[in-house]
């Protein structure tokens, strides 16, 4: 059940972070393009892409917390063994969770409500806010679930080495 919702989230969030980036980088094709091209830059695109920005961090985050690529300092995880990393993961996690719940989760659904609340448009395109901020807890209640996930069984979060997974690919696509 655990894994299912791992890959639940995961699939979310890379879906996500495909849709933000294809914004952005939609944005920035035609704002070239219509500032030199046609000699008419277009209003709304510095706005657009600075929302997708938003959320391409913040759901980046949340996406590297999930695989342990977030920044770490691991000097200490490097060195411990069986049950002392164990433990030690499951020390970070209750850190990690405890700060996303509080400042992501709890925060930023505050400050979504509030942007709600007093009725706050963005300048250009006058879309509300809280739909902008709502990555915030969005984010922040990704990074909660796997931290939970770590609590429960750290033994299947392992750090991804994406240089080793290459490698291996390679090795297997090639012939012998």
């Amino acid at each position: 059940m655990l894994r299912l919702l791992r890959t639940v989230i995961d699939r979310l969030l890379q879906a996500g972070l495909i849709l933000s980036f294809t914004v952005l980088a939609l944005c920035v094709i035609w704002q070239v393009v219509s500032r030199y091209a046609l000699g008419n830059p277009s209003i709304f695109t510095e706005e657009v892409s600075r929302f997708a920005v938003i959320w391409l961090s913040l759901l980046g985050t949340a996406y590297a917390c999930g695989r342990l690529e977030h920044m770490a300092y691991d000097m200490l995880a490097e060195k411990l063994q069986s049950q002392a990393l164990l433990t030690h993961m499951r020390v970070v996690a209750a850190l990690v969770l405890a700060f996303s719940a509080a400042v992501f989760l709890y925060g930023g659904l505050k400050l979504v409500l509030r942007a709600f609340e007093v009725e706050q448009f963005s300048a250009t395109l006058e879309v509300p806010m809280g739909y902008v901020y709502s990555c915030i807890p969005i984010a922040g209640a990704c990074i909660v679930l796997y931290q939970l996930a770590i609590l429960v069984d750290p033994a299947s979060f392992r750090r991804v080495n994406e240089v080793d997974e290459a490698i291996e690919h390679v090795k297997q696509e090639l012939p012998a």
